[in-house]
């Protein structure tokens, strides 16, 4: 697949440094200018001051989960069409589920197949 999209703009969530980097550098690849928090509660300050198109968060971080970053966006009116796609090493049912939820649209396992990933991004940026 060779996707591309412009003027969309992305945040990566997650508290693994090595994994935002690998992750924007997908993501700009794509086309998308992307913004990278540390936290789930760093990152809905970073959503709240310009809304990005997408929003790419991982579940287990400390201070707000990506769980509770779901909730956040989708309990906003003002963001509840903010597409969400959870990454996370928890690949199973129960997790999936869980956030789903909470208000993911979409959920890719660690380690990241991107090929999987341009997919889900694609559908979501398609509108569902």
């Amino acid at each position: 697949m060779n996707v591309k999209i412009s003027g969309k703009k992305a945040l990566v969530v997650d508290d693994y440094h090595s994994m935002r980097v690998t992750l924007k550098e997908r993501l700009v690849k794509l086309g998308f200018e992307v913004t990278e928090a540390e936290n789930g509660l760093e990152g809905l300050e970073k959503i709240r001051e310009d809304i990005p198109d997408m929003v790419f968060t991982d579940i287990v971080m400390p201070v707000m989960d990506g769980l509770e970053l779901c909730q956040e966006i989708k309990n906003d009116q003002a963001l509840v069409n903010l597409p969400v796609v959870v990454l996370s090493t928890h690949a199973d049912a129960s997790y999936i589920l869980k956030a789903l939820r909470n208000g993911a649209d979409d959920y890719v396992p660690k380690p990241i197949d991107f090929k999987l990933l341009e997919k889900v991004v694609m559908r979501l940026i398609d509108g569902g």
